[in-house]
This record gives structure tokens, sequence and C-alpha cells, in this order.
């Protein structure tokens, strides 16, 4: 192998020994940001120069060729270099190492298969020459078109390190800005020679100079790190202890300027660095303007100030610093913004908790107090709106064969709503009927493309921002549910849902023992045989409606009713029948009466029928149609065969047209009920006024 003696491949190999060395150096400081991608960048210019170096020694057209494939290891990988550099040095968030070498390496591993197998293709160079200049074996490099994608690939990676280095130095406060003057400059002057190479305007076009100008980086480099804490103290300090503060630091200088601002105050008053560098304090932070003043007096040193609301609340507490030069004169203030939320929230928490706690203990109490559902669901409510604010509650019990929601409590902004019924398949609440499971939305607005239900307006018509609902369950059997509804967002989180969970799981148990109950006293009060009043209670109910109507000088009849010869229905068909005679004919009542009327069995084959709000006429016409409806349904014996339809007897008596007592009102319609069976039954009479 041919060499070739220059003084020009001098300084090309001293550039290279230069990289290794800086690198070496750098190793010690590894674990700073920065400094590992910094050493890969020297060993790849180092590679450059060298190979640049026994480019220029040999003079054989095939060894320069080989040297020039090496000298593409250095090139293909310094931009990918740099720019991680860059990004490490001035602290650029979320990078995720693994992923940019995926991302930003793809086009120089291509590159360097590419040129490895130009003769193949010519990507790369479209033609290799080799000239003889100066006595000098040069060779001529044209580029193919790949080159040139490259390049322009590589350039991109270059410019946009050096955007980040620029937009670092003015960030950061200038007694700092020396050192970082020093890596603007080292990356530039490489660009610029690199950049005059491949435009073909130097006098040499086929001499490159960029692997020289690696040497004036180096030493630009190698003078930051040893008289301008490159990779040291600082600005490494200020990024370590300033910037991965979790506390907000915000200075202002003695004209109440600001003139930094770390990453945690940017988050807090939700400003960037950019944006507030230059600004009055009174500009950006309005609401702390007065505060600055009179604590710069030491009047009131501590501040408390909230920010955000409901349970994305943050709570900070305030202190200004002030801020010496080594003379120990003043030339500003440090505000020091201290997230003071966990503290506080830990501190609410606990008496939060044995708040709940206590309020469970009388929820139990209260809730086993009362029998009556009403009540009950009144007492549920008042315990939920001690524990969790807001603005609406809803109580409401499930009705399965309904399928709606039967809305016994409704407080919306502190004003009651009446009871009411919702369709199941309707609103949020719909989303727990279908699941058995609680629901926590804390923001409406957000959460809304993802819900499967749409929710529906209720109360004060208005959207909520937060909701949450959660079953009352009855082994895995739904029977209510209870729900609360604020209109700011994340207001509920799931210590309220736990809480709520445990109120119902309290309430459950004596909604179901108040339903036994309710039952129980209903069961009391009804004929066991046909499911109508039984006799106590249809004089009760008469009493009340008779009362009622005599106050509201409104009308109303009495209708008593008996099964003619029912006594031959049991002889000669047997009880059974008996049975189906007395239940077809509540069946036949209950078919022209009202919600608002009530029917009872007076007893034996006599009923009664209270009709509110009814004339003496209007009853007549009910009875008629009573009577006829029972002479058309279908009555069979046990086995299956028609037998006689049964025919009533009815009486009438009028409030306040035959009397204004009760007693009397009985006595008349029991006389016409029996006139009716002297003039040949199957008829209605009406009675005769009360002559007292």
């Amino acid at each position: 192998m041919s060499i070739q003696l220059s003084w020009i491949i001098i300084p090309s190999a001293f550039a290279g020994l230069l990289g290794l060395v800086a690198s070496r150096m750098i190793w010690n400081k590894r674990y700073t940001k920065g400094s590992i991608p910094l050493i890969l960048l020297f060993i790849s210019t180092s590679i450059w120069a060298l190979s640049y170096s026994f480019e220029l020694l040999v003079s054989e057209y095939s060894s320069k060729v080989f040297w020039v494939n090496m000298e593409s290891i250095g090139i293909a990988t310094v931009p990918v270099f740099y720019l991680l550099f860059c990004m490490q040095y001035t602290r650029f968030r979320n990078l995720n190492i693994q992923r940019f070498f995926i991302y930003f390496s793809i086009l120089p591993f291509i590159t360097l298969i590419l040129t490895w197998t130009n003769p193949y293709h010519y990507f790369i160079w479209s033609k290799l020459t080799l000239h003889a200049i100066n006595g000098l074996s040069l060779l001529e490099l044209t580029y193919g078109f790949w080159a040139w994608f490259f390049i322009v690939y590589a350039y991109g990676l270059y410019l946009a390190g050096m955007y980040f280095l620029i937009q670092y130095f003015f960030k950061t406060p200038r007694n700092l800005r020396l050192q970082i003057s020093y890596v603007i400059y080292a990356g530039l002057i490489p660009g610029i020679a690199n950049l005059l190479h491949i435009s073909d305007i130097l006098p040499y076009p086929m001499f490159d100079p960029t692997p020289l100008s690696f040497l004036v980086s180096g030493f630009l480099i190698l003078r930051a790190l040893y008289f301008h804490s490159f990779l040291d103290i600082i600005p490494i300090a200020r990024d370590t202890t300033i910037d991965n503060m979790r506390d907000g630091i915000v200075v202002v200088d003695l004209l109440d300027r600001i003139v930094d601002i770390n990453p945690s105050a940017e988050k807090i008053i939700q400003k960037s660095f950019n944006k507030v560098v230059g600004k009055a304090s009174i500009e950006i932070l309005p609401e702390l303007a007065d505060w600055i003043s009179i604590s710069k007096e030491a009047k009131t040193p501590v501040k408390v100030l909230n920010i955000g609301e409901g349970k994305e609340k943050q709570i900070y507490v305030l202190n200004l610093i002030p801020l010496v030069d080594v003379q120990e004169s003043l030339i500003g203030h440090s505000i020091v913004f201290h997230n003071n939320t966990e503290s506080h929230n830990l501190n609410k928490n606990i008496k939060d908790q044995a708040d709940r706690l206590a309020v469970l203990y009388e929820i139990g109490k209260a809730i086993t107090s009362t029998l009556e559902i009403d009540d009950l669901m009144e007492l549920i409510y008042k315990q939920l709106s001690r524990v969790i604010p807001s603005d609406a509650y809803f109580v409401a019990l499930y009705l399965p064969k309904e399928h709606q929601l039967d809305i016994r409590v409704m407080f919306d902004q502190g004003k009651r709503y009446t009871p009411d019924k919702q369709n199941a398949n309707e609103g949020l609440s719909s989303w727990i009927v279908q699941n058995k499971k609680p629901l926590l939305i804390r923001d409406l607005r957000k959460e809304m493309n993802t819900l499967s239900v749409k929710p529906v307006l209720v109360g004060e018509k208005r959207l909520s921002r937060s909701w949450l609902g959660v079953p009352l369950l009855m082994e895995n059997d739904l029977i209510g549910l209870l729900a609360v509804a604020s209109y700011s967002a994340n207001e509920f989180d799931e210590t309220d849902q736990l809480l709520m969970e445990q109120i119902a799981q309290q309430a459950v148990l004596s909604i179901q023992n108040a339903r036994h109950h309710q039952e129980v006293t209903l069961q009391a009060k009804l004929d066991s045989l046909t499911g109508v009043s039984n006799h106590n209670n249809f004089i009760d109910r008469l009493y009340e409606e008779a009362e009622e109507a005599l106050g509201s000088l409104t009308p109303l009849s009495l209708i008593m009713l008996d099964i003619d010869y029912f006594k031959l229905y049991n002889d000669t068909y047997g009880h059974v029948v008996g049975d189906q005679v007395l239940r077809l004919t509540v069946q036949a009542i209950q078919s022209h009466i009202k919600k608002t009327d009530a029917v009872g069995r007076w007893g034996g084959e006599e009923f009664g029928v209270i009709l509110p709000n009814a004339t003496t006429e209007q009853a007549t016409q009910v009875a008629n149609r009573i009577r006829h409806t029972l002479a058309e349904l279908p009555l069979f014996d046990v086995e299956g065969q028609t037998i006689p339809k049964p025919t009533i007897s009815q009486g009438i008596g009028n409030l306040p047209e035959h009397t204004n007592d009760v007693d009397d009102l009985i006595i008349i319609a029991d006389r016409a009920l029996y006139k009716a069976k002297d003039q040949g039954r199957d008829q209605v009479a009406v009675g005769i006024p009360s002559k007292v």
C-alpha cells in the first residue's frame, strides 16, 4: 500500500486524537445529563477525522474508497448523537432514549448499508474519481440521490439541536450563559465548515475542512470543561435543584420584573418561561400583587393560595425570600410556591374519616328507627347530605314490574322536588340498573362520549359535571339506588364512592324491613280471598273520604252490593266455585272504578264501593255497568262446564244529598240494597234521604 505525506494530514489526525482524549475526560462526568451522547459524538467525530486522515495518507484508489467508507460511520452517526446531546443538555422533557434511537437511527443505518454496497447501485456516490493535485492523490466524490437525501436529513437534526441550544441560552440566567456559548460555537463551526464543503464554493472542493474544524470544536469543549464548569455544577445544579423541584419558584428583580421561573412554577401559573420573563409581576400574578408589596415590608411573610376546584384543587403556601449578591446587597426576591396539598389532604382525610365513621354509626341508628318507607328515604337523604356535600341528591326505589325508578327524595340546589317516576332505561341511573355497580363520573363533559348511556335533565334542568351513584342491592337484586350530583367537575372520588356504598349496605336491610312491615300492614288491611279492603279498613277509608268530601263541599257516593242467591253456588257447585264468584264480582267492580275510588268486602258475599266526588246519578251509572259486566264474565264449575252467571243487587247512598252523617249513609245504602232485593234482585236502588 502506497502512502503520501502532507502537512494537511496532521490537523485532521490531531482532531481525531483530541476527540478520543475528550471522550475519556468526559467519561469521568458520565452521570451528568448529556455526557454519554457527547462521548458518543466525540467518538463519531474521531472516526470521521481519523478516517479522513488515512484517506489523505493513502494514494491507491481502493484504499481511499475503504477509508471513505469508514468515514461514513462517523458522518452517519454525528447528527444523531449531536441532537441527542443537545436535547439532554438542554433538559428536553419527556425524552425517551430508546424511542429516540429507533426513530432517528433508521436513515443513518440505511445510509451505512448503501455506502458499503455503493458499487452495486451508486445511490451514495454516482461517481468516484482520483485526481492528482500539488503532488497529492485526492478522491473526488460526486453525490448520488440518496446522499443528498441524507444530507438534508442530517442538517435537519443538526439545526434542531442548534435550536434547542439557542433556546436554552436565552432561558438561562446571564451569569450562566458563557459555557452554553462555547457549546453553541463548538457545534456551529463544523456545521459551517461542512456546508462550505458540500456547496463547492471553496478553492479546493476535493478537500474537506470538516474534520479539521473538529479540532477547534474540541478545544472549545475542553476549555468549557476546565474553565466554565461544563457538565459540572453550573448549570447542572440549577437543573437538578431548581428545575426539578416540586416547589414552584419565580424570581423577580428590584423593579418587580420576572427574570426566571422553574418548570413547576410554569405549571402552577400555567404560563411558559418565554411568556413571563421580562414581564411585570403584577401583570402575570395580579392576585399576588398586594401580598408581594406587603411581604417586602415583612408584614405578611406567608400566603395560602388555592388553585383549581373540587378534588383537583391544589393548595400552595407562598413565601417571599430576599435575594442578595456577594456584597449582601438586595438584588431581587424569590416567590416560592410550596405545594401543601398532600399535607392538607392528609389532615382533611383523617378528619373526614373520623367524621364519616361517626356518621355511619349515626346512620345505623337512624335508619333502623323507622319502618315507614318514606320516613326512611328522608333519613337516608339527610345522613347522606351530612357526609357528601353536593348540589343534588336522589334517593330512589326500583320497581322491577314497571321497570321504573321511583324517586322518593330529590333535592337540587337546596330545592325539594315532587316525588316522580323515571324510566329505568333512561339517564345515568340506567347504567346502574343494567350493571348493578357504582358509577363515578368525575367530569361529564369529558366523559360524555365514552359513556354507553346519556344523561337526562331532571331537577334544575342543568347538566351536571360530577355524578356518583351506587346501587341498593339485596343478594344481587336491585331494590333502588342513591345518587349525588354537582355542577362542578371533580367533586367526587373513590372515597366518596366507598362511603356511599357503606351507607347503601346499611340502608338495604332497613328498606327490606320497612317493605316487609309495609306488606304485613297492607295484608292486615286486605281481605285474604279477594285482595280488596277488609271490613275495618273499608270503614276507616269511608270516614276519611267522607270528612274530605264534607270539608270540600263535594259529593260522595256509597254503593252497597250483595250477590244474589250466593248460598246456592256454595251448595250446588262447592266452595271453590263460590270463591270464584266472589273474585269475579270484585273483578267486575274494579273494571269500572277509578284509582281514587275504593272497594271493600263488607262481609260474606256483600261488598261496598266508595266513589269520591260522584253524584247519585253517576254512582247509578257505575253500579249498572258493574252489573252488566258481571253478567258477561265467564264462570265455570270445577269440571270446566259453563254455569249460570251470578246477579247482584245494589243500593246507593250519597253525601250530602241523603245525609251528612257517615253512619246514616251506611244505613241508607244498606236499606236501598234490601229494597233492590225486595223488588226482584239484579237491580240498583237509590236510598231515601234521612229524616233527621
